[in-house]
């Protein structure tokens, strides 16, 4: 098994519990998702923090001056507002899961992109592999995302009217 693929079912074990606690905690202890969002992602950036420290890492924890201040910008602006949504979108939605259903959609984008910018920009983005079958493979997990969410294909077909 290759480790980003590893890591990638291991991310997806993990984060099950924080998104079934956003509902949880709203409902049972009255705190907005907002605010479980600020604790925590201070918890994550900590244990990442610690994390790197421990593994003899620590002198990478921050990088040059316009890398940091571009990743900051990216994180107050995009990180804030998607994750912001996100985890207000699960306290609401009358389960969990569906919200984090339509951000898993994001994933088709990310990777036509890739593509695009990686063939584009060569001198800038690391090559990236679309072969057919890992086309096939997010086509149908998005498939079966949307129809686990409540999706029904005949509703796709439906004209306005």
């Amino acid at each position: 098994m290759e480790a980003w693929f590893a890591k990638s079912i291991l991310a997806t074990i993990c984060i099950v519990p924080s998104f079934i606690a956003i509902p949880f905690i709203k409902f049972r202890y009255g705190v907005d998702p907002l605010v479980f969002l600020a604790w925590y992602f201070a918890a994550t950036a900590v244990s990442i923090v610690l994390y790197l420290l421990l593994s003899g890492r620590g002198g990478e924890i921050v990088p040059p001056a316009p890398v940091l201040i571009a990743i900051l910008l990216i994180g107050a602006i995009f990180g804030a507002l998607a994750n912001g949504a996100l985890f207000q979108a699960i306290g609401l939605a009358p389960n969990p899961g569906l919200p984090p259903v339509m951000y898993a959609t994001s994933s088709m984008i990310v990777f036509f992109l890739s593509v695009a910018l990686a063939s584009s920009f060569p001198a800038l983005f690391k090559p990236v592999v679309a072969d057919l079958g890992r086309v096939a493979g997010i086509v149908l997990i998005l498939t079966g995302l949307f129809l686990l969410a409540g999706g029904k294909f005949s509703s796709l077909f439906r004209s306005a009217g």
